[in-house]
């Protein structure tokens, strides 16, 4: 009986360890933290403005010795973008960054997401603010040990890491994922162009108390402005929908003034870092006849002269991928494309 009872008791054991096993091993693939870090809205100004991120560093890895991913999101989303909930071994950024051996801090911009909220309206947030406030986060990863920082922007984000590198001369090396600069506006750009309006006709910010200089997107636009319809998961569609966050007119109107700037005038040149531009093939917004995206040599011949003084700059195209390239089935051929130059350009 009694060695009936250890048996029983042995292989009980056995089980609930085998059983814990993988909520150990998940638990110890994310060593992440949200921190709240007090920013000023210029490079004088005090710091009484918050931006809400998660830092996340590969486990038993040292900051000094640890390559850092600073990620920006585009217009009306925020930090999630990077790290989707659905699905996460096919969706997260964050998760394959950690798993490569990098480091990423993920945060949400000044108006969006748990970050805070200029005073004074949508009008006052432009790109070259949120390009100082990106440039007090890179500061910030510097000083936790990191010494090389790269910035991955997407969209409207991407627009930030150029002003930031283009002022501040402090990352290594940017990649550029669903942006192109003029004559790059698609024939069907009007998807997005049409999809937005002042957040406070919609029911999901009733109760944000915002003025009309903050803007979403309209119900039902999302799918049509950021998603290749014939490759991208309708209920990846469906949560995005659901989660919007917002944009800000000042945001959106100094942005098209830095697509439309040319290229001899574009702040652009003044990049030394190296650059990597990625978009995805069938990205509704940006790629028509006259920039072809199935190649990349079609997104180059319309980029590459933007950033004459880059220490390098290369390009790709992401097939069957439309606007959003994180959140399409491709996600993982996008992000093997991003790791691979990252890592052969550090």
């Amino acid at each position: 009986m009694i060695k009936r009872l250890t048996l029983f008791a042995f292989i009980s054991i056995f089980t609930l360890l085998n059983l814990q096993i993988p909520t150990v091993k998940a638990e110890a693939s994310r060593n992440c933290q949200d921190v709240a870090i007090a920013v000023g809205i210029t490079d004088s100004a005090p710091k009484n403005q918050t931006v809400n991120a998660t830092y996340c560093t590969p486990t038993g890895s040292l900051p000094q010795s640890t390559p850092i991913d600073v990620l920006v999101a585009g217009a009306t989303y925020n930090r999630t973008y990077w790290d989707w909930p659905q699905n996460p071994d096919l969706y997260s950024y964050v998760n394959k960054t950690l798993s490569a051996g990098r480091a990423t801090l993920a945060f949400d911009r000044l108006g969006t997401g748990k970050s805070s909220r200029l005073p004074g309206g949508g009008l006052t947030q432009t790109v070259q603010l949120d390009a100082s406030v990106l440039h007090k986060l890179v500061s910030w990863v510097q000083e936790k040990g990191h010494k090389t920082v790269n910035a991955v922007g997407h969209s409207l984000g991407s627009i930030v890491v150029t002003k930031e590198a283009a002022s501040y001369k402090d990352l290594d090396a940017i990649v550029l994922t669903g942006i192109l600069h003029l004559p790059a506006i698609s024939t069907t750009a009007t998807n997005f162009a049409t999809s937005l309006y002042p957040a406070t006709l919609d029911p999901a910010f009733k109760d944000a108390k915002l003025d009309a200089t903050y803007l979403t997107t309209i119900p039902g636009k999302r799918g049509p402005a950021f998603y290749d319809p014939a490759t991208a998961d309708p209920t990846v569609i469906a949560y995005d929908e659901a989660h919007k966050d917002l944009a800000t007119s000042g945001e959106l109107t100094s942005s098209l003034l830095e697509l439309e700037t040319p290229a001899l005038l574009n702040t652009t040149k003044n990049i030394t870092a190296r650059v990597f531009a990625v978009m995805g093939a069938t990205d509704a917004i940006f790629c028509s006849l006259t920039v072809d995206c199935s190649s990349a040599r079609g997104i180059a011949a319309n980029e590459k002269h933007y950033y004459p003084s880059a220490a390098s700059f290369s390009s790709a195209s992401i097939p069957h991928t439309g606007h959003n390239l994180t959140l399409h089935p491709s996600a993982t051929d996008s992000f093997s494309t991003i790791n691979a130059w990252l890592i052969k350009n550090s």
